[in-house]
């Protein structure tokens, strides 16, 4: 090739061209760099002229340096940023020493500018940066997988989540799938290769942290580059009280519904036996002393209909927020006593033997209504499930700042199940009593609910065919 061809592609080029000696003076250099040499130092690039002619400190340290490296035969290329104006802002340098009879003659040196490229690049990291802060500035999990379930990216929140629940330290490049559990890697396969196949949808987990219900709301978007999906993105959402709410008021919505159908159906009977047994004692007004048996069973029902009221309107009241609790100082002596007045009666005539056992002095704080009620209901319900001549105790006792009363009898008890589902208030059919007593399993609801009111503890132990023992707690006056 010709030397003025070749002139002529070296001018051609977009790239900055030079080349200088060992003592630093330029040997060649076209037209682009002399321009950019002389636009950042104010004299133009030629041959003859020292490279570092009139280049300022610190440049002039850094570049000599380069130089030498290139003069000691070294190969290299490096990404250069100016702030100069009319000179590019990013430009990337190659050093290629040039060498004859295995001895360095000069260095020849190409600059290309990037500045372009680089602005790109930047941008994209700070696009990157930002993104990351954004993920990183949410209390939901984010994280994404690739086609072979490896993980691409996700925040600290899903990597402290995951770890926590699968017992891992998950990292990027990971296979999620294999920290997964058996009975669950199928499952979230299942739903990587939905996205994968381009649906978008959204799934409800249910986790246990600490022995705590936790729901989410899990999003799983296709990712598509150039119209091919590559991955999948996933979204969490914490709908942990909003999941609590609805299932609380589904609980309440079947427990209201329960409780209605069973006492319309134990109300229609007791009703019919009053207006039944009315209609005979004034049709023998005369032969009264006949019908004892009669006036017993009317005063049954009609106590049995006033009790089946009063629990409904106490149960309606509550689950509306609506009673009002007046905390007073109460003699706890005065209170039981009180509380198991209505049923005396009904355990004189089973011949139970009732012992109190309450020191004299013990009070407590608490609401006299809700109190009482907690105490009838449990009293009746000792009654009602203890046989002839059996026996019920009540006691109390001092523990800190509370008092615990239990009441206990050695009637038929309670099956463990019935026990758990009792605690678990999940609307328990009451059994009818010793004598066929009927209830509703009302009472035991209520009882609850007011002792939490008064912001008490409830518990039951019960041994089928050995008794139940019910105890809760009052605030110690």
């Amino acid at each position: 090739m010709k030397q003025k061809d070749l002139l002529a592609q070296l001018e051609h080029t977009n790239d900055r061209l030079w080349s200088f000696d060992p003592d630093l003076n330029c040997t060649f250099t076209n037209t682009n760099m002399s321009e950019d040499f002389y636009h950042a130092f104010g004299i133009r690039l030629a041959p003859g002229v020292c490279v570092l002619q009139n280049v300022p400190e610190p440049l002039r340290t850094f570049w000599n340096e380069r130089y030498q490296r290139a003069l000691a035969g070294e190969k290299f290329g490096l990404v250069e940023h100016f702030e100069i104006e009319g000179v590019p802002e990013y430009v990337e340098v190659s050093f290629n020493p040039v060498i004859e009879d295995d001895m360095v003659t000069g260095v020849a040196c190409s600059s290309k500018d990037i500045s372009k490229t680089k602005r790109a690049e930047i941008q994209l990291k700070q696009s990157e940066a930002n993104l990351y802060a954004q993920i990183e500035n949410t209390s939901d999990s984010i994280w994404s997988v690739n086609r072979k379930y490896e993980m691409v990216t996700m925040n600290s929140v899903f990597q402290k989540e995951f770890s926590q629940a699968f017992r891992c330290d998950l990292k990027i490049k990971d296979r999620i799938i294999s920290y997964l559990p058996r009975s669950l890697k199928t499952v979230w396969r299942g739903r990587y290769d939905r996205a994968l196949s381009g649906e978008r949808f959204e799934v409800v987990d249910k986790f246990e942290y600490d022995d705590k219900a936790r729901y989410v709301e899990i999003s799983y978007n296709p990712v598509q580059i150039e119209g091919k999906i590559v991955g999948v993105t996933c979204f969490t959402r914490d709908i942990t009280a909003l999941k609590t709410s609805e299932l609380e008021l589904k609980k309440a919505v079947d427990t209201r519904d329960k409780f209605f159908s069973i006492i319309a159906h134990d109300l229609r009977g007791p009703i019919a036996n009053i207006h039944q047994l009315a209609q005979v004692l004034k049709l023998n007004e005369s032969e009264m002393k006949k019908n004892n048996e009669a006036l017993e069973m009317l005063a049954n029902s009609a106590g049995s209909v006033h009790k089946l009221l009063e629990n409904l309107l106490n149960w309606a009241l509550s689950q509306q927020g609506i009673i009002e609790l007046k905390q007073q100082t109460l003699n706890l002596g005065d209170l039981i006593n009180e509380g198991i007045a209505p049923y005396r009666l009904s355990a004189e005539l089973k011949n139970l033997t009732v012992d109190v056992d309450i020191e004299a002095d013990l009070s407590v704080r608490a609401d006299k209504p809700t109190a009482t009620s907690i105490i009838a209901n449990l009293f009746n319900n000792a009654t009602k499930y203890t046989p002839e001549k059996g026996n019920i105790r009540i006691s109390a006792s001092a523990h800190g700042k509370a008092i615990a009363v239990k009441i206990e009898d050695n009637g038929v008890g309670m099956s463990a199940d019935k026990v758990a589902a009792i605690l678990a208030e999940q609307g328990v059919e009451s059994t009818p009593g010793t004598q066929a007593e009927k209830g509703t399993g009302l009472g035991l609801t209520l009882c609850k609910e007011f002792v939490r009111l008064n912001n008490g503890k409830f518990a039951l132990k019960s041994t089928e065919g050995n008794g139940s023992c019910f105890e809760f707690t009052l605030e110690k006056a």
